[in-house]
């Protein structure tokens, strides 16, 4: 069982779901990352893995609490990340998707997830799920009861190659139906950084976007998840020059009125 750690002089609010980070924050930010941990309680056995099957992108989003952190920190931003492995029970899946508990992951059978019955998941549901998505909206909520019209940023890492197919994005910015955030992000990172960056790549959010379609567009919030390449950002140097580049970007797009409004698209 593997957990991540890192030391911050701001305060913090943790439980067994979620970690918060600069719950008072003041910057018109609120980051989440779903995918920020590969722990999973000794009590589920690893759910039948072995332990370096935890060490790969099957288990969590390399290299992305980190770069939460670093943002967090840079901005004053409230950020709550996860701290349960997303096999255990994916945060950014509906309650009733096929593969909120993953039977299989990029070709890896999950024995711990198979023949699961409906007490077992309901276990998960309210253990894991539910607490970490009630505080990430009240997390919302009281960010904008301060006045601000929230920039809501899923933080997410993808693997180099899929199905043995290379990845050529160095990041990636998802939206479903509203594109404002991710196509100013584009834009900036392409034109002031040189890097190549898709557009609903290599995911779409139209498929995949359930937290920010629950805590920012079902607001009329301006949302958008964040992908970068893992092999980016596992490296201490290389979490720090994306966190710094995320953090200069976020920071003037919360400061642009134009994005700053809410809209329901």
């Amino acid at each position: 069982m593997l957990q991540t750690s890192h030391k911050t002089s701001r305060p913090v609010e943790q439980t067994e779901a979620y970690e918060i980070l600069n719950p008072q924050g003041k910057a018109g930010i609120v980051l989440i990352c779903e995918h920020a941990s590969n722990f999973i309680p000794e009590e589920f056995n690893n759910l039948g893995l072995e332990p370096k099957e935890l060490e790969r992108h099957i288990a969590w989003d390399i290299g992305m609490a980190e770069i939460t952190r670093h943002i967090s920190d840079q901005l004053d931003a409230p950020a709550i990340l996860a701290r349960f492995s997303r096999l255990l029970i994916d945060p950014n899946r509906e309650a009733d998707h096929a593969t909120l508990i993953p039977a299989v992951s990029d070709e890896t059978i999950i024995p711990g997830n198979r023949d699961l019955d409906r007490a077992a998941v309901r276990e998960r549901l309210d253990r894991f799920y539910h607490p970490f998505h009630d505080r990430a909206e009240k997390l919302v909520r009281h960010k904008a009861a301060q006045g601000h019209v929230p920039l809501v940023a899923g933080m997410h890492s993808f693997t180099p190659v899929m199905n043995g197919v290379p990845r050529p994005w160095h990041a990636g910015m998802l939206w479903n139906r509203d594109p404002r955030l991710a196509r100013e992000l584009i834009e900036r990172l392409q034109k002031k950084h040189g890097l190549m960056v898709g557009d609903n790549k290599p995911y779409s959010g139209r498929d995949l976007f359930h937290t920010m379609n629950r805590h920012g567009a079902d607001h009329g919030y301006p949302q958008v998840t964040i992908e970068v390449r893992q092999n980016e950002i596992d490296t201490p140097a290389g979490q720090k020059k994306w966190g710094r580049i995320l953090a200069e970007e976020l920071a003037e797009l919360a400061a642009d009125r134009s994005l700053t409004t809410i809209r329901h698209f």
